[in-house]
């Protein structure tokens, strides 16, 4: 892939850094890190981005969801504190390392295509909100119902409709930012 677009696919590859781990634990702990992650690396570059393209209110709720997800892992990291330290995982520095790259560039692709970069942006968000309250989290909580742990199902629960709440918003966003080219 060029360095001169910034396509969806590539934003989602640098951004979108958990995977599933080799057990269940080890896959639910791992997301305290995306949370993190989210909070304080994918949000904020993302509302940069749409700062510098002219879309000032895309760059808040950028920013609004970046603090909701620093509860995220507030929240997760309760569940798992007999585990101290959350170390990050191999893919969050995978996705670390890819975003170097995408920064190296992104202010000069920023200003050629503005609309574009910050509409791959949110349909990436989009994408890693979804992922999120439709298939993560769910398990998360399924697996926590099933074992008793009645105070992880109602966490679980809380993030999920957080999540989904994120991706709704994300939605909106793009659906305006869509319309904004209708009209003009």
């Amino acid at each position: 892939m060029t360095v001169n677009e910034i396509t969806e696919e590539k934003i989602f590859e640098c951004f979108a850094a958990a995977r599933s781990g080799g057990s269940g634990l080890a896959t639910a702990t791992s997301f305290v890190d995306v949370e993190e992650y989210e909070n304080q690396i994918m949000y904020p570059e993302f509302a940069r981005w749409a700062k510098r393209a002219g879309y000032p209110k895309v760059a808040e709720l950028f920013l609004k969801v970046a603090g909701e997800e620093k509860l995220h892992a507030v929240w997760l990291r309760g569940l798992y504190r007999d585990l101290g330290e959350v170390a990050k995982g191999e893919e969050t520095d995978r996705a670390s390392a890819a975003l170097d790259e995408i920064r190296a560039h992104s202010d000069r692709l920023v200003d050629e295509n503005p609309k574009k970069v910050i509409e791959n942006a949110l349909k990436v968000a989009v994408r890693v909100e979804s992922r999120e309250y439709r298939d993560i989290y769910p398990r998360f909580r399924d697996e926590a119902q099933a074992a008793g742990n009645l105070e992880a199902v109602a966490i679980y629960q809380r993030v999920i409709d957080s999540e989904r709440a994120h991706a709704g918003w994300f939605e909106d966003a793009l659906t305006q930012l869509s319309a904004e080219e209708a009209v003009a």
